[in-house]
């Protein structure tokens, strides 16, 4: 090999193994993630005491108010369920925030954010809606 095709080798060699390095980056920092995020509890902290809903999102189960609900998945992280014959819209913020939204009433946002796995709890609900 002469000195400049080992120098051209070296130098695509580099490239390519700085741009190896960004995908494999970016790969693990979320943009590319595919799943959904893990059951969990979570508590909407602005009142006292903390109005809690636990959300099993690969089962699509629901449980607010001690009432179970069967989520409808709409897109990967946004999925719906009506209540009382409103319609309500769950969205997930991130794996840590999910923002739940009244369609049916303005002004009904709320966001729950997880509660840590030590003090969370799976909670068994007195009903279930149809």
């Amino acid at each position: 090999m002469s000195k400049n095709s080992w120098k051209r080798f070296t130098i695509t060699s580099q490239i390519t193994l700085c741009f190896l390095l960004i995908f494999i980056s970016f790969s693990h920092c979320g943009l590319f993630y595919k799943g959904v995020p893990k059951a969990g509890e979570f508590c909407y902290v602005l009142i006292k005491p903390p109005e809690c809903l636990y959300v099993d999102f690969e089962a699509k189960k629901l449980i607010w108010n001690d009432v179970e609900y069967t989520l409808e998945e709409k897109l990967r992280m946004d999925y719906f369920f009506k209540s009382n014959d409103e319609l309500y819209e769950l969205t997930v913020s991130t794996v840590n925030r999910v923002e739940l939204k009244n369609l049916t009433t303005a002004n009904f946002n709320k966001f729950y954010m997880r509660k840590k796995d030590k003090f969370a709890e799976i909670p068994t609900p007195d009903a279930k809606h149809e």
